[in-house]
């Protein structure tokens, strides 16, 4: 099981005993609901999932943080809250390299954020229809355990919320600092669809197999 009082959540237990967490953050103005069954979706029995709700409230769900141009402050808070929960999940015994992070849209940029930010490596993040948040410097300030992360990001032609092209565009800036970064366009539009759901397993499951080696 999994205490804390920093956000709103749902623990799902892995379907066999395992130590590999998967922490899942969703899109503006939505929440944990339609993540419920997550777990029958993804279909990878060894792995636990932590489902958080953003702590602002947006329409008839939550949001991470504030429009653009104001949402600078609004990462920044939700990076230093969610190191907090990493730091209290490891003193309950979740080791950070057995942690991955999951998100859609705006939950795929705090994933990132935080991928790139936090001082040790994780398991792996995998972004959704997702976009980036580069602050400045954010090259140099990598630890050297950030940059052993792997990450995965799946976008849309059809998109017309984030446009893919742009998205991209912050896939090669990672790349270019030397991140070990999967991308795999697909035809669709601003959303998770099923036939994504092999390639994030296929992905995971290496991952899975790397870190039991």
């Amino acid at each position: 099981m999994i205490s804390t009082n920093l956000f709103k959540h749902k623990f799902i237990p892995a379907k066999k005993k395992s130590e590999f967490l998967m922490i899942v953050l969703h899109g503006r103005g939505d929440s944990i609901r339609p993540f419920y069954s997550f777990n029958d979706e993804l279909n990878i029995p060894e792995m636990n999932y932590l489902l958080l709700n953003a702590p602002r409230r947006f329409m008839d769900g939550y949001t991470w943080y504030g429009e653009p141009p104001f949402q600078s402050n609004g990462v920044l808070k939700i990076r230093e809250k969610l190191f907090d929960l990493l730091n209290d999940l490891e003193n309950q015994g979740w080791d950070p390299k057995k942690i991955f992070l999951f998100g859609f849209s705006q939950g795929c940029l705090i994933s990132a954020d935080v991928g790139l930010n936090y001082p040790k490596k994780l398991a792996g993040v995998v972004g959704i229809s997702g976009y980036f948040n580069f602050y400045p410097r954010w090259r140099s300030n990598l630890s050297m355990e950030a940059r052993h992360t792997p990450w995965l990001f799946t976008h849309g032609h059809q998109d017309d919320i984030l446009p893919l092209e742009e998205t991209k565009y912050g896939v090669e800036k990672l790349k270019d600092a030397g991140l070990k970064v999967d991308w795999v366009e697909m035809d669709k539009d601003h959303s998770l669809q099923d036939e994504e759901y092999p390639i994030i397993r296929k992905w995971v499951r290496d991952q899975l197999s790397e870190l039991k080696k």
